[in-house]
């Protein structure tokens, strides 16, 4: 392990430390009353008392980045591109780069200016691209296999073919959350860690379970989702275009919400959404 200087310990510990900065780092001096270094489980309990103290200098810088995103939408509007917002508050917990480096390998993705939580772009677009093709299937093909070429698919996320190249039309915003959100110690346990490891070449029952803590945003957190349709060639949609594109994007939206989910453990329900505001 390398060291953390003295310095930026102390610069660290300050309630108003900027908790992107803190929490891959805390591990590293974080040690409990025995002078070892922490268990996963107190170190979780650590990082979470740490990021009540850590949001709640956060508001104002989260504040101003809403209203950046939201000055860039206006101008777009202005400049006759189609563009929403949408408002969808969590029903589930959701958990954001579980999988990212982390010392305690139970990492988190944080926005670097304000060091809370958020849901980069490329995510949301891969989340609404799955939609797509799920609304796409359960309209078009029977079998459920929407070829890459679906000319929806093409015209919202492009082609990667040599033959044709296209970019995608649909541009996603970065999603932070309305207010300053609260973060809960979660659980995972899984049964058969030495077979996970390699240790045995079966799973076995015998096994105990680790339980392994790990940070998770709570439920009940309103997010803002930012889009907008920027067509090829800086073409001049008609007004019918305009309302289907507009009905398609917010179909992808509603899958993507309800159904497919955002972020990790989306398979048991985590990262469920449930619009309130915006088409």
């Amino acid at each position: 392990m390398i060291p953390i200087p003295a310095t930026e310990q102390k610069f660290l510990e300050k309630s108003t430390a900027n908790f992107s900065l803190l929490s891959p780092r805390i591990v590293e001096w974080g040690k409990n009353k025995r002078g070892e270094f922490a268990s996963n489980t107190e170190m979780m309990q650590t990082l979470y008392q740490k990021s009540k103290t850590s949001f709640s200098s956060s508001s104002e810088l989260l504040e101003n980045n809403q209203k950046k995103q939201k000055a860039y939408i206006n101008y777009l509007k202005e400049m006759n591109v189609i563009s929403f917002e949408i408002k969808a508050k969590s029903t589930s917990p959701f958990i954001t780069g579980l999988g990212s480096g982390h010392p305690t390998e139970t990492g988190m993705i944080l926005d670097r200016n304000t060091g809370l939580p958020y849901i980069p772009a490329s995510s949301i677009k891969g989340v609404l691209r799955l939609s797509c093709a799920v609304n796409l299937a359960n309209k078009k093909y029977s079998d459920g296999n929407v070829p890459d070429d679906d000319e929806i698919l093409v015209k919202y996320f492009g082609s990667e073919s040599d033959s044709n190249p296209k970019r995608g039309q649909l541009i996603i915003l970065d999603a932070y959350p309305e207010q300053v959100p609260k973060l809960k110690v979660d659980i995972m346990n899984p049964h058969f860690g030495m077979y996970y490891s390699g240790e045995n070449k079966q799973p076995v029952e015998t096994e105990s379970p680790v339980p392994i803590k790990f940070l998770a945003v709570k439920e009940g957190v309103t997010f803002v989702f930012r889009w907008a349709f920027m067509p090829l060639g800086n073409k001049i949609l008609s007004d019918e275009e305009k309302q289907t594109v507009q009905t398609e994007v917010n179909a992808m939206f509603d899958t993507a919400f309800e159904t497919v989910g955002f972020g990790e453990k989306t398979a048991i329900g985590y990262g469920r959404f449930k619009k309130i505001e915006g088409k």
